[in-house]
């Protein structure tokens, strides 16, 4: 397995088409032009390769928003199979890693969009997630929602209490995780039945400390606190 970043302007239309072809095989086909766009929002892109055979992607972004570092995932799939979950991690690790160095020192923000219980699963290495089971967000933290809504370009149809995307008018652009049979009850609980092909979603953020960071975040880390 090989897992490498790169600045999104680099993929040439033959990768891009391979992620095309990818988000077909998991059932998340895009409408003209998405895929293009989102190179245009999201400046990073992580690839997971076996072999020189393309097994999962995932975009990202490292900025600031209201000068709060942030992590922030873009869309993103996983080709089936028995290293599904491997796959998944390296990209996620991948973006930790760059984040480490990026924003030394500082406590950062992880968010993205969710539409399977696998994908939801991979903030338990963070803390003070939000949604979370059993839990009321504060006001600041449903102000971070309708802030990643802005930036993730779907304010329009977000639902600021429950965390949620109403269905739109194209597939929203989550990190399709549905190879990775994970999650758990308390992931299932927070993310329900949810339809990306028809825009649906669950936004979703934690907190990555400096410490955690430096010492090498993994996915497969601590529960939330």
């Amino acid at each position: 397995m090989r897992v490498e970043s790169r600045d999104s302007v680099s993929l040439k239309p033959a990768e891009l088409d391979e992620l095309g072809q990818l988000l077909v095989s998991v059932g998340h086909p895009l409408r003209d032009a998405q895929l293009d766009q989102h190179v245009e929002a999201f400046p990073l892109v992580t690839l997971s390769t076996v072999d020189a055979e393309l097994h999962g992607f995932l975009f990202g972004s490292l900025e600031r928003i209201g000068g709060t570092p942030c992590i922030l995932w873009g869309l993103g799939a996983i080709r089936r199979g028995r290293e599904a979950r491997g796959h998944l991690d390296g990209l996620v690790g991948e973006l930790y890693r760059r984040a480490a160095i990026s924003f030394p020192d500082e406590d950062v923000l992880v968010a993205g969009r969710f539409a399977h219980p696998s994908a939801y699963s991979l903030l338990t290495a963070l803390t003070d997630v939000c949604p979370r089971p059993k839990y009321s967000p504060t006001g600041e933290e449903r102000a971070w929602g309708r802030r990643l809504a802005r930036r993730f370009g779907c304010d329009g149809r977000y639902d600021d209490r429950q965390f949620r995307l109403k269905a739109g008018k194209v597939p929203e652009l989550v990190l399709h995780a549905s190879a990775v049979k994970a999650g758990g009850k308390a992931a299932a609980e927070v993310v329900g039945t949810v339809e990306p092909i028809k825009g649906e979603a669950v936004i979703a953020f934690g907190w990555a400390t400096a410490e955690a960071l430096l010492d090498g975040l993994s996915p497969n880390g601590k529960r939330p606190g």
